[in-house]
C-alpha cells in the first residue's frame, strides 16, 4: 500500500518539476545572458519598495524574479490577503522538504514507523504542499501583472528591450515557485 502512496505522491512532484523545467529553466538560461545594467536592489528601490538583502545580479532572469516578488509585495501593500499568504508560504516551501525528511528519518531510526511508510509519508507531505503551491499560481500571475504595471510606470530600466526581457522572465519565474527543492 505504501508503494501506491509513493507513486501517487511522486506524480505532482514530477509534474511540477517538468513545468518548472519547461517554462522557467529555458527562459532563465536565456535571461542570464542579458545584462540590463540595473541590480535587483535598484529595481526594488525604483518601484518604491525597500532595497532588501539580496540583489547584486544585473541579468534579466534575476530582475524578472525580483519583479515578481515586488509585484507580490505591491499586492500585499494594496491589501491583498492572498499575496500575503503566498509571501509567508514561500519560506515554508523551502523548509518543508527538510522538515519532512527529518521526521521521516527519525521515524525510521526509532523503529516506530516502517521505512517504506516513512519515506512515502515524507514525500506525500511535500507533494501535498506542491499541489497547494500549484493552486496558487493565479496570485503569482497577478503579481507579475502588478509588477509590470509598476515597472512600466516607473521606467526603471533604460532600454525597452531590457524591459520586455525582464517581463518575459518574470512571467516564466512563476513556475520557479512551485518546485519545493
Amino acid at each position: 500500500m505504501w508503494k501506491v502512496v509513493l507513486i501517487l505522491s511522486l506524480l505532482p512532484l514530477v509534474g511540477a518539476w517538468l513545468g518548472r523545467h519547461w517554462f522557467w529553466t529555458r527562459v532563465q538560461l536565456q535571461g542570464m545572458r542579458r545584462d540590463c545594467g540595473t541590480t535587483a536592489r535598484q529595481l526594488r528601490e525604483r518601484l518604491g519598495l525597500p532595497a532588501g538583502r539580496k540583489g547584486s545580479d544585473t541579468h534579466a532572469a534575476a530582475l524578472g524574479n525580483s519583479l515578481r516578488e515586488c509585484g507580490l509585495l505591491l499586492l500585499e501593500r494594496d491589501g491583498n490577503l492572498q499575496a500575503k499568504a503566498r509571501i509567508k508560504g514561500a519560506f515554508l516551501t523551502k523548509a518543508l522538504p527538510a522538515l519532512a525528511g527529518i521526521v521521516g528519518f527519525f521515524g525510521i531510526l526509532s523503529k516506530r514507523v516502517p521505512a517504506g511508510w516513512a519515506i512515502a509519508g515524507a514525500i506525500a507531505v511535500v507533494a501535498m504542499w506542491t499541489l497547494l503551491r500549484l493552486t496558487g499560481l493565479a496570485i503569482e500571475w497577478r503579481a507579475v501583472a502588478r509588477g509590470t504595471e509598476a515597472l512600466q510606470a516607473s521606467r526603471a530600466l533604460k532600454r525597452l528591450d531590457d524591459e520586455e526581457e525582464v517581463i518575459r522572465c518574470a512571467k516564466a519565474s512563476v513556475w520557479s515557485t512551485v518546485w519545493p527543492f
